[in-house]
């Protein structure tokens, strides 16, 4: 037989104290050259013969609560373009990539859900209609897990061409501009869920340029 027992008025503190130490450390930076080992200062990609070299424009993380679940870093091709924008990143022409860093074991299903609402958070809606069946079909190819340390990296080449990479290996694959223009609002958008200044904060002060 199960019983009750009383919780005493500090207990609640105790644990609320506990949580924002924990959370305290979730959000701790990583080293300078941890950072430079994930986040290399540029970044190639080869498809249909043709080589892109992209430049890290920035880095960011994504927190819930106190949690940091992942971290994130934009590239782009940055020589004989003009300066990048939120608006002008959500738009077809340059290669981008963006390069995903977890930092906590998130399961499949939690990963669709993120994507599902994140998909739709800043998405208009003529995006959303033409997109629709490559949603669906990324949303099938979410098939594992994410562990600590995992990275998953989109591709955005010119021709609304998108890439998925997991670890180093393709998990998606589509031609659908609208898609990527979804995918790149995520964290590009008017309410981004991380901070995109920080995305483009290497260009704005001209390191590794």
């Amino acid at each position: 037989m199960l019983h009750e027992h009383p919780v005493k008025a500090g207990g609640n503190a105790v644990l609320l104290i506990l949580a924002f130490l924990l959370g305290s450390l979730a959000l701790m930076p990583s080293s300078h050259a941890e950072d430079e080992q994930i986040f290399p200062a540029e970044k190639t990609i080869s498809e249909d013969g043709e080589t892109h070299r992209l430049t890290l424009t920035g880095k960011s993380k994504r927190v819930f609560l106190f949690f940091r679940i992942y971290d994130i870093a934009h590239y782009a091709e940055v020589d004989d373009w003009p300066p990048l924008s939120p608006d002008a990143v959500v738009t077809d022409g340059r290669s981008k990539a963006l390069q995903i860093r977890f930092n906590r074991k998130l399961g499949v299903e939690r990963i669709r859900k993120e994507f599902a609402d994140s998909l739709r958070r800043n998405a208009q809606p003529e995006w959303l209609a033409e997109a629709e069946p490559t949603m669906a079909a990324f949303m099938k190819a979410i098939d594992r897990d994410a562990r600590a340390g995992d990275q998953l990296v989109f591709y955005w080449l010119p021709g609304g061409r998108l890439f998925a990479d997991f670890n180093g290996e393709r998990s998606f694959a589509a031609t659908d501009t609208a898609f990527a223009r979804l995918i790149w609002s995520i964290w590009f958008g008017d309410d981004p869920v991380c901070d995109r200044d920080e995305l483009l904060a290497q260009l704005a002060a001209g390191d590794n340029l």
